[in-house]
């Protein structure tokens, strides 16, 4: 048993410093393009210092000429040094032509360095979104917590549904969907004159000159072109401004990110402008039309946790396996995609301003739908999850194990992120050409298999508080004395390529997966330890 550990364990690090050489040649990669991002940057800044310079000479020669010049004139400004009242007046006058061209000049330079330093720090539209927080981020969740805490979501009764003429439609078919969420809705092709309404969603904001109160509207981007040039200043800030962006474009939600919009802001809600109401309203998928917008609804605060899943109850959710998803996170979405295996479906996670409650509510909602479809487990891994080539193969004798002994675990665990010391291993067996530990707690969310119990236990969970150490879905598991299993080495592992959407210890919300290597490495060690501790004993 300790040979096959050993060489279980020779194998499993081999790999991972070959990730981690890997790891470092992306890193050096980065750092060469930011060097090139930062030496453009710094031209460009250069260059628009020196065009300031020569446009300010002339007023700097009209100064000297009206003997305003050097320490005269910062004398004027200060109101000091021997000039009477009439020469006061005279200088601060002489002074204000230099002044408001100045004034000019900085506003020009802060516009130009808006657009060049997010280029140099951000790289391409779909890394950007990723490795950097919008500035206003933060403003904005602020500014939505507060709106939560009013009540004011929460008591949304009515909705008006702006669209123009050419997407009644589509308009109509989505106010039969959010009149079925005990919401009444409207259609309105213009801008009404009040504002009466509990909500407004506007489709295609650039058909409106006036739009409603930004505390009350949410924006759906539908139509080619949004986005174009032309005008979109007065649309970023409308955008910004807004409850919530809706938008209906998968590759566009890229592009708003690196404009700076908040993720939190962005939902998608997938429409088209010739979108026929028995087609979207039978699309009855987890990334389908209602489901979509019941998602979106909820996670703005408009639909409670048991209105969202009555709008929801017959979204399909029948696979033999789930994978966890973001849309809005483009690079983690298509990864997603890439893992699509063991017939597993993609399932947008449940959005919170919190990332890790919407994580917690993501699970409790698909095990409430496994037990009520009265399923015996439920298999998920996340988005960020590394499949190997062997998984399919591996997955299928684990389950078939599992099956055999389906009286004897609650909750498997494919990748162990952060192992407790106090963790106690109840036994080990050989598993093909690994090991199968039987363990009292697990911590990590990236793949799991949930029995009948850990179902249950999914299904019952609260937001009960802040405390992260003990309220995130993983931690709230493992205090209820479950019977867990993993496998060494792990059946998936973690893509450090990746960035998190959890967590944020720099004050950066969008932090690279890597930076969570050192901890599961650190698990691993910890587990081999204690396998080691067992066999000892035996």
């Amino acid at each position: 048993m300790a040979t096959h550990a050993l060489r279980a364990a020779l194998r499993h690090f081999q790999e991972r410093l070959q990730s981690q050489e890997a790891q470092l040649g992306r890193l050096r990669n980065d750092i060469d393009r930011q060097a090139a991002e930062l030496a453009r940057c710094r031209t460009a800044l250069q260059q628009r210092m020196e065009v300031s310079r020569l446009q300010d000479e002339p007023a700097r020669r009209d100064a000297e000429r009206t003997g305003l010049a050097g320490n005269g004139l910062w004398a004027s400004r200060l109101g000091g040094g021997g000039l009477g009242g009439s020469g006061l007046g005279s200088a601060a006058k002489v002074g204000a032509a230099p002044e408001k061209q100045s004034r000019r000049m900085l506003r020009r330079l802060a516009r130009d360095l808006r657009r060049l330093l997010p280029h140099a720090w951000g790289g391409s539209p779909s890394v950007a979104p990723q490795t950097t927080e919008p500035f206003d981020a933060q403003d904005y969740r602020v500014r939505m917590r507060a709106l939560r805490a009013s009540g004011q979501l929460a008591r949304v009764r009515t909705v008006a549904l702006i669209a123009p003429d050419r997407l009644r439609h589509a308009a109509h078919a989505v106010a039969h969907l959010i009149d079925g969420m005990s919401l009444r809705c409207t259609v309105l092709t213009a801008i009404p004159t009040a504002f009466t309404e509990d909500l407004y969603v506007v489709l295609s904001p650039c058909a409106f000159e006036v739009l409603p109160p930004p505390e009350r509207r949410i924006l759906w981007l539908v139509e080619p072109g949004e986005l174009a040039d032309g005008g979109t200043t007065a649309l970023h800030t409308h955008l910004d401004d807004s409850l919530a962006v809706f938008e209906a474009m998968l590759p566009r939600i890229a592009e708003l990110q690196v404009r700076r919009l908040a993720q939190d802001q962005i939902f998608h809600v997938p429409l088209t402008p010739r979108t026929a109401t028995k087609p979207t309203l039978a699309d009855r998928s987890p990334l389908g039309l209602p489901h979509m917008l019941a998602r979106a609804l909820h996670g703005v605060g408009v639909l409670d946790d048991a209105a969202f899943e009555a709008a929801t109850a017959q979204t399909r959710l029948d696979a033999p396996a789930t994978v966890l998803c973001l849309p809005e996170a483009p690079e983690r979405f298509a990864h997603a995609r890439e893992s699509q295996r063991h017939g597993a479906i993609l399932f947008p996670g449940l959005r919170h301003l919190d990332g890790w409650k919407g994580t917690a509510l993501s699970y409790r909602y698909l095990a409430r739908r496994a037990l009520q479809a009265q399923r015996k487990r439920l298999i998920v891994w996340e988005d960020d999850a590394r499949l190997p080539t062997d998984f399919d193969v591996r997955l299928s004798a684990l389950l078939a194990l599992l099956d055999t002994n389906a009286r004897q675990w609650d909750l498997f665990s494919g990748l162990i992120t952060d192992l407790s010391p106090h963790g106690r291993i109840k036994a080990v067996q050989t598993h093909g050409d690994g090991l199968l530990i039987e363990i009292d707690t697990v911590i990590g969310m990236v793949f799991g298999i949930y029995g009948p119990k850990a179902l249950q236990a999914l299904a019952d969970y609260q937001l009960a508080g802040e405390d992260v150490g003990r309220n995130t879905i993983d931690r709230y598991l493992e205090t209820l004395g479950l019977h867990c299993c993993t496998v060494f080495p792990p059946l998936v592992g973690h893509s450090e390529h990746l960035s998190s959407t959890l967590w944020s210890w720099t004050g950066r919300r969008f932090l690279s997966n890597d930076l969570l290597n050192p901890m599961i490495d650190l698990s691993q060690l910890r587990l081999l330890s204690k396998v080691a501790d067992t066999l000892d004993c035996t």
